[in-house]
């Protein structure tokens, strides 16, 4: 065999390699403060949470964390991004920033993504994904994780898992 029809045997074998499927871990943010009302930090619970995130999603070989640059999104996907070390997009707030990102997901060459969002945006990110139907989580839920898989072909469906505690709800701090 010459050396052009080994590099050409070798061409049409790894360009015919499957591509993986994507994986989308989706969660809202963890337990927070009451005060203040905008913009509050995460309760203790809350922060155990975050850390239980880390251990849930330790042997994910994550490439990408999204979050809305809230404290509280930030605070609960700031662990895992550390122990990752992967530094957190944070997504912009402006009209259509959820199906911007939907896109952003869909077109990324990254393989496993987390998303932390909130009681609204994570249900729509996942209907988004997956053509879904999902409500928006109710006020006091905050140990859910979603997981989509995208497959090659665009198709998706998801799972949703809770983890860490049973939600604790929110507490003045």
């Amino acid at each position: 065999m010459t050396l052009t029809s080994l590099l050409f045997s070798l061409l049409i074998l790894f360009s015919s390699a499957p591509i993986p499927d994507k994986t989308v871990y989706l969660v809202r943010h963890a337990e927070t403060c009451t005060e203040p009302d905008r913009d509050p930090e995460l309760t203790n619970p809350g922060q155990k949470r975050a850390t239980d995130l880390v251990r849930v999603l330790s042997d994910i070989d994550l490439s990408v964390i999204y979050s809305t640059p809230l404290k509280r999104t930030l605070a609960t996907a700031g662990p895992i991004a550390t122990e990752k070390g992967i530094t957190i997009t944070t997504t912009d707030l402006a009209s259509g920033f959820l199906e911007r990102m939907a896109d952003e997901i869909r077109g990324s060459d990254a393989v496993n993504i987390l998303v932390s969002g909130h009681s609204n945006t994570t249900p729509t990110v996942v209907n988004l994904l997956t053509g879904s139907n999902l409500e928006n989580l109710d006020d006091g839920e905050f140990d859910r994780l979603y997981i989509v898989t995208i497959r090659e072909d665009g198709s998706a469906d998801y799972q949703i898992l809770r983890y860490g505690d049973e939600s604790a709800g929110k507490e003045v701090c």
